[in-house]
């Protein structure tokens, strides 16, 4: 079992806006589906109560509408619009979801009080400029922690496979009881991968649940190598990934496919940039990412990618090409012959384009 160290730095406040001011600051109208995973990760792993969660997805909904801004007022940056100049860290760790997300909750649980409401902790701690707002977005803040707590789809052999109320499903049949997966589950032959609330990857094998690795904060990615065994990937609370190191920040889940050599291609979002591993290094490939890459096989050898950006499917040729108009949540999901598939806001897997 993988167990990380993590280092507590003392918490500095600093004011925040609601949104920032700068008119140069593009902020995205839609939540980023690899932050508030990354968020909801770190509030889980350690162990922070419902009302501080909450608190924590009010003031990143407030402040960047969860999305993790390289701009701001004055030097405010990331979801949480933390300015390194208040000493809440250097420009790069602040940009760090999982860093900029334990320092937020750090200070929420040092400052809660029985009186104090989800909002208005929030504004304890981002003393801002309008802290009726916090309060204000408990809507869209309770509806962001429900699409944290599930995910989906993963589409493998024509079977859809989720995570929905806690628990892994393959065409509507429950695999498990236990309540406490998130994310998107990965299969991999007979082999089931999820991770659970706490941040463990538990493999579905024979009929039980095992665990096989912990300290993670994104989903993971199972393939099945040529002499039948698994390589699994998964992006661990400090930002590397699982298996093959760090190509920086990366955020959400990785692809990986199987070469007809026996390699391993393995993709991953670092901030918008697709990066892929192969040969025991890291290199750009893409950029413009909003949430996380999906990589197949194609029959004849080549890997097809795919993301969504802005809620629409995209597929990658020169540049990133739109599949359709319509919007989903979550993940894609593509199969070697090019069938893809999202979910929608309401929970249905459909096929895209």
């Amino acid at each position: 079992m993988l167990r990380l160290a993590l280092v507590f730095l003392l918490v500095f406040t600093g004011s925040a806006h609601a949104l920032p001011l700068n008119a140069a600051c593009r902020v995205p109208g839609v939540h980023d589906p690899d932050v508030i995973r990354a968020v909801h990760a770190v509030g889980v792993s350690t162990r922070v109560s419902d009302k501080v969660m909450l608190a924590g997805f009010e003031a990143g909904w407030v402040e960047s509408h969860m999305n993790n801004l390289d701009c701001g007022d004055a030097d405010s940056l990331g979801v949480f619009q933390q300015r390194p100049s208040m000493g809440w860290g250097t420009p790069e760790q602040i940009m760090d979801v999982s860093y900029a997300a334990r320092r937020f909750f750090e200070l929420a649980v040092k400052m809660d009080r029985p009186d104090l409401t989800p909002g208005l902790l929030a504004d304890a701690v981002q003393r801002s400029c309008c802290p009726e707002r916090y309060d204000a977005a408990v809507d869209r803040a309770s509806f962001m922690l429900r699409q944290a707590w599930q995910g989906g789809p993963e589409v493998v052999a024509g079977v859809v496979h989720v995570v929905e109320d806690g628990d892994v499903w393959a065409d509507g049949t429950r695999l498990s009881t236990s309540h406490d997966f998130v994310g998107r589950p990965s299969v991999a032959g007979r082999f089931v991968y999820a991770r659970t609330a706490r941040g463990e990857v538990r493999v579905l094998a024979d009929g039980v649940w095992q665990p096989v690795a912990s300290g993670v904060a994104g989903d993971p990615e199972a393939v099945l190598r040529p002499d039948g065994t698994v390589a699994l990937y998964a992006v661990l609370a400090d930002g590397s990934v699982l298996g093959s190191g760090a190509p920086g920040h990366a955020v959400g889940k990785p692809s990986a496919v199987v070469r007809p050599d026996g390699s391993i291609a393995l993709y991953a979002r670092s901030g918008a940039a697709l990066v892929l591993h192969e040969a025991g290094a890291w290199r750009e490939v893409a950029t413009g990412l909003d949430s996380s890459p999906e990589a197949v096989l194609r029959p004849d050898g080549t890997v097809g990618l795919y993301t969504l950006i802005g809620g629409r499917p995209h597929r990658l040729g020169n540049g990133w090409e739109p599949l359709g108009d319509s919007r989903f949540i979550d993940t894609v999901s593509a199969e070697p012959d090019g069938t893809v598939y999202a979910r929608k806001a309401d929970g249905k897997v459909v096929k895209v384009g």
